[in-house]
């Protein structure tokens, strides 16, 4: 096998270069690469580390072409197993909030012209959508001209991550009727995401509340989260009121951190998650201690330097969306075993479970391809997982069930506000939309669907 691979765990969790040394290695081809060397290539990977390895042929196919061959192995559970190539940027996958720095969803609303509304969830502070006045709650109902249907949904909207630039038309709503506003042009680029959206500190009937909108486990930002947490646990915070609904995962390592300062019957030796695999892979635990050395970028993080922002809480309030996922996903199920976690807005994605990344680390690299193939089931310390179809809320609520949108952290959105009259001990006292609204289009779902946390070599 001629490979250096990097593990991940995709929920979340990848590990990082995982080689077999002690395994004779082949004579390297030479020549022109052929379709049976890339396909052997690939079926020799996922015998490896493909969760379903047993089901996999004896031999490769040379007809297909790669991405076929591969899309041809993969078992009829595996939602997540990607392939892609390296000297191809059109392979890579473009998302809407980095590429126009808004997401939105398309969803049923019979007064507008197409039967459909386009409503913005999120526009990233500072970027050009923001300037033109888009906002958390904006209404459109065409795209490039072309007016929104239930038919035309998705495609248009994919259509508009493969263009340069994209026309929206800005649309008002008063008493059920729509007018018409002006077309803005939204520009492609790539965008930073700052993951923390919103912070605050309120006192709810004598209690001191924490909230926090945080959209991305980016170990960039690992400083900003901690002073966060050192300004609510400043502030007295007896609660917190964690926003994921729309976080689709990113760093192990800015999972466990975020668990380290939240939870506070943890410490550095508790185990954060467990993982299995095939019978190659085997099964594994890992650390607080481990998580929090191996961030992808910048310094290993020291359990004990965390002590100023760790808060004292008997439970969180975690508000979830149909995209919290990944690393998100695992933040929560790996709370539970610690504390009380109440769960509110819809289910989550159900990705629960790990992938590796596999590349031809040779010089001259001879396969062009990257793998993601699915290769371990996920599960906190108390060995619980299996969330296929999600994490179910304790209490089921669709923000789109209350239009429109209220700004992030406003206590109108029905998210928090169920939050805040649980705390209040009003929970039951109020009426919140359960019902759930159809989305023609999710902007969010393409990353939510293909984001990884890296795991390093050293927590193999």
């Amino acid at each position: 096998m001629y490979r250096k691979s990097i593990l991940a765990l995709t929920t979340s969790l990848l590990i990082v270069s995982c080689k077999k040394d002690d395994v004779v290695q082949p004579v390297v081809p030479t020549g022109p690469v052929t379709r049976q060397e890339v396909n052997n290539w690939i079926l020799d990977s996922m015998r490896m580390f493909y969760l379903w390895n047993n089901s996999l042929p004896s031999i490769a196919d040379s007809q297909p072409s790669a991405t076929a061959f591969f899309t041809g192995l993969k078992n009829k559970a595996d939602r997540f197993s990607v392939i892609y190539r390296q000297d191809d940027a059109t392979s890579f996958p473009k998302y809407m909030l980095t590429t126009f720095g808004i997401s939105y969803n398309i969803v049923g609303y019979p007064q507008a012209p197409g039967g459909v509304i386009g409503v913005i969830g999120l526009v990233i502070p500072g970027s050009p959508a923001a300037a033109l006045g888009l906002a958390r709650g904006s209404y459109f109902t065409a795209i490039n001209g072309t007016t929104l249907t239930t038919s035309n949904a998705a495609a248009i909207g994919q259509e508009m991550l493969s263009g340069g630039s994209a026309v929206l038309t800005l649309a008002t709503i008063s008493n059920n009727t729509i007018t018409k506003g002006g077309d803005i042009i939204l520009n492609a680029q790539h965008f930073r995401e700052q993951p923390i959206y919103q912070q605050s500190v309120q006192t709810v009937h004598g209690k001191t509340v924490a909230y926090l909108f945080y959209n991305a486990f980016d170990d960039r930002y690992n400083q900003g989260l901690f002073n966060a947490f050192k300004q609510f646990k400043t502030s007295g915070a007896t609660e917190l009121v964690l926003d994921l609904r729309y976080n689709p995962g990113g760093s192990v390592t800015g999972a466990a951190m975020l668990n380290a300062l939240i939870a506070p019957n943890i410490d550095e030796n508790s185990i954060f998650a467990k993982y299995a695999g095939n019978n190659n892979m085997g099964q594994r635990a890992v650390s607080y201690k481990s998580a929090l050395s191996v961030p992808e970028s910048g310094a290993p993080i020291a359990f004990a330097n965390l002590a100023p922002g760790r808060l004292s809480l008997q439970r969180v309030f975690i508000l979830t969306g149909l995209q919290t996922a990944s690393a998100a996903e695992l933040t929560i199920n790996t709370l539970k075993p610690y504390m009380q976690v109440v769960q509110i807005g819809q289910h989550t994605l159900g990705k629960d479970k790990a992938a590796v990344i596999i590349s031809d680390m040779r010089s001259p690299q001879r396969i062009p391809y990257t793998l993601l193939p699915i290769t371990y089931n996920l599960a906190n310390a108390k060995g619980e997982g299996g969330y296929t179809n999600g994490i179910i809320p304790d209490y089921i609520i669709d923000e789109m069930g209350k239009l429109p949108l209220a700004p992030v952290g406003n206590e109108k959105d029905p998210l928090i506000a169920k939050a805040m009259a649980i705390i209040s001990g009003g929970g039951r006292q109020q009426a919140y939309p359960e019902k759930t609204v159809l989305r023609y289009y999710d902007a969010q779902a393409e990353m939510a669907d293909r984001n990884m946390v890296k795991l390093p070599a050293a927590l193999r």
